[in-house]
């Protein structure tokens, strides 16, 4: 199957909707993997703008999709045109029904201690059928790593689930990734909070319509003041800086195999 991509700040992102992601990852079951997947939003954009080998990484990876509206609207801007954000808190349990439906065993690995065994038991109480055979925190040691990725092999999951945070989880994903031997590995950064009920997204008038963002600085003000006004700021200022340098070129999608 061949990638349709854009190009947005120097990084590749593929030009699909929701939809089209999840029978993506449905393909990568079927094809048989290792396929490393990842996400971009404006924090992502900003950090990969000073983090050369988070870049290299997420261009690596073999599906990057648009979580958030703010790459929507900046790759029009840029001259692109992505379909629609993919927010994993949306879309989650209605991808997880298609996975039971298909026999797909997944695995959750993430978050601080029993925030990922919250969330299987989230989707499980709506999708009985579902099949999550693990989970474990993201708060392992070098020494407890080799544990964990026997856990994983043991289990042997069609689908790994990772929310460590950006750009961490890209960077153990593409180093363990040959390792796992697992069809799609698949970064989520904050996924499992949201999932679990251990965080709030807000108003849902205002996620659909770019503000998640403001949401979720109204429940962690401390913690995400600079993430959030100070890194949106920046994330305008490399878009219209990357227009300027681009006027006579292209961000159209283009086709690689």
């Amino acid at each position: 199957m061949q990638r349709r991509v854009s190009d947005f700040l120097g990084i590749k992102i593929d030009v699909l909707g929701t939809e089209g992601l999840f029978y993506r990852l449905v393909d990568f079951v079927e094809e048989g993997g290792p396929r490393k997947v990842m996400y971009l939003n404006a924090h992502c954009a900003v950090i990969a703008k000073k983090d050369l080998r988070y870049k290299r990484v997420l261009n690596r990876s073999d599906l990057v999709y648009a979580d958030g509206m703010s790459i929507v609207w900046g790759a029009r801007l840029l001259g692109a045109r992505i379909p629609e954000r993919s927010t994993g808190a949306d879309f989650l349990p209605n991808f997880c029904e298609g996975f039971a439906e298909r026999g797909y065993r997944i695995y959750f690995l993430g978050s601080e201690p029993g925030i990922a065994e919250k969330a299987a038991g989230k989707l499980r109480e709506r999708i009985p059928n579902l099949q999550i055979v693990g989970t474990h925190h993201g708060f392992f040691t070098p020494e407890e790593e080799d544990r964990v990725l026997e856990d994983i092999a043991r289990t042997k999951p069609h689908i790994l689930i990772v929310g460590m945070g950006v750009p961490y989880q890209e960077q153990w994903i593409d180093v363990q990734c040959e390792r796992l031997n697992v069809p799609v590995i698949w970064g989520v950064g904050a996924l499992f909070d949201f999932i679990s009920g251990e965080l709030t997204r807000g108003p849902q008038w205002l996620v659909d319509n770019g503000f998640e963002w403001l949401c979720r600085l109204c429940v962690e003000p401390g913690r995400l003041w600079q993430r959030y006004l100070v890194g949106n700021m920046k994330f305008a200022w490399y878009l219209f800086s990357y227009k300027m340098c681009k006027r006579n070129g292209s961000s159209r999608p283009t086709e690689i195999a």
